[in-house]
């Protein structure tokens, strides 16, 4: 069985050996404490291997960033005509409209999607993508511009292309399809200052390695600091992107003083629990309140008021996306970097502050 000296004298050995090689079968079942032809059974006939030893190969294997050969053999041989997407979460209604977007283009072309989620952490990403390389994808399509370095080293190793959605970053080391959140919610910013909110609070996603969360927040400010104002801290809460919090965070901005007139919520399903919030306290909106939300979800339209919001291409990112892959994998031209419309949609919930 495997320990963690194991794993460090592997390690230390490779690094003293200067050893920045492709990670082996032997080098695993060195870390592992077995013989190659057992970690080659675990990893490729697990039935074969008792459940405890194949799951400790398994382990190690994850922890040194093994891909198995037979993969990258598939890779060079054949076409294997996948390719794998990883979202943040399967939650979230947005990420559908892109995803059915993205298989019915790449279906066209006679390529299988293969789905994953990443739960909005770099490292279960990482993991996520070591998973579809041993599958046989043949490309990716990521979510947003940040993520693990060793994800980026392995892609460029493996020469699997791959492009970010989400985001615009032309001259980027990597192609993408997107918007520029910064420049998308200073729209939200300018229509709620036109309309005379001074005091404007904003719920934000948790910015912890979602870049897109941490790009809305600076061009809030930004855009606030172009009109002579600032988001004060008592005025951002970060929050996940669920109905409850959403209620939640409304609630700690309410205990502020003063009152913001006006709040930008970074998704539609917050918003949706900031409006069922003022409900149940009879704060009426837009009269007392302004809210503004993100995505433009199909529900945003029928409530009452309808919800005004930033409208996210999530159906042109699939597709462009699936476009994009098919052509480089194809050998054929491709556009590296398109930038896409997120226009603002208004509606009722906006309306100028009370005197």
């Amino acid at each position: 069985m495997p320990t963690s000296l194991h794993l460090q004298k592997a390690s230390t050995d490779r690094t003293l050996r200067g050893d920045h090689r492709r990670v082996s079968l032997k080098d695993v079942a060195l870390a592992a404490g077995v013989s190659v032809a057992t970690a080659s059974r675990a990893l490729s006939e697990p039935d074969k291997v008792q459940r405890d030893t194949r799951e400790s190969i398994r382990a190690v294997a994850i922890q040194l960033g093994y891909v198995p050969n037979s993969a990258a053999r598939a890779l060079r041989s054949r076409r294997t005509r996948l390719i794998g997407t990883i979202l943040p979460t399967l939650e979230y209604a947005i990420y559908n409209n892109q995803i059915a977007a993205l298989q019915r283009t790449l279906s066209e072309s006679g390529y299988s999607l293969l789905v994953t989620s990443s739960g909005y952490d770099h490292q279960e990403e990482l993991r996520q993508a070591k998973t579809l390389v041993e599958r046989g994808v043949e490309g990716l399509v990521l979510i947003g511009g940040n993520h693990h370095p060793d994800l980026e080293a392995m892609l460029r190793e493996q020469k699997i292309p791959a492009i970010n959605t989400y985001v615009y970053q032309r001259g980027s080391s990597r192609s993408c399809i997107g918007f520029d959140n910064e420049a998308v919610v200073a729209k939200v910013i300018h229509h709620l200052t036109d309309l005379g909110h001074t005091r404007i609070a904003m719920i934000a996603g948790i910015t912890h390695d979602n870049d897109r969360a941490s790009d809305r927040v600076n061009g809030v400010r930004a855009a606030l600091q172009q009109k002579g104002l600032t988001l004060p801290d008592r005025h951002l809460v970060e929050a996940p992107y669920t109905i409850a919090a959403g209620r939640e965070a409304l609630r700690s901005l309410l205990t502020t003083q003063p009152h913001p007139t006006a709040i930008f919520c970074a998704s539609d399903v917050l918003a949706f629990g900031v409006i069922m919030e003022c409900a149940s306290r009879h704060i009426a909106i837009p009269d007392e309140l302004s809210v503004v939300g993100f995505d433009n979800l199909e529900f945003c339209a029928h409530l009452s008021p309808g919800l005004t919001t930033i409208e996210v291409p999530a159906i042109a990112m699939g597709a462009g996306a699936a476009r994009h892959l098919i052509a480089r994998l194809s050998g054929k031209p491709q556009v590296e970097y398109t930038e896409l419309e997120a226009n603002l949609i208004l509606r009722g919930t906006t309306a100028p502050p009370q005197p």
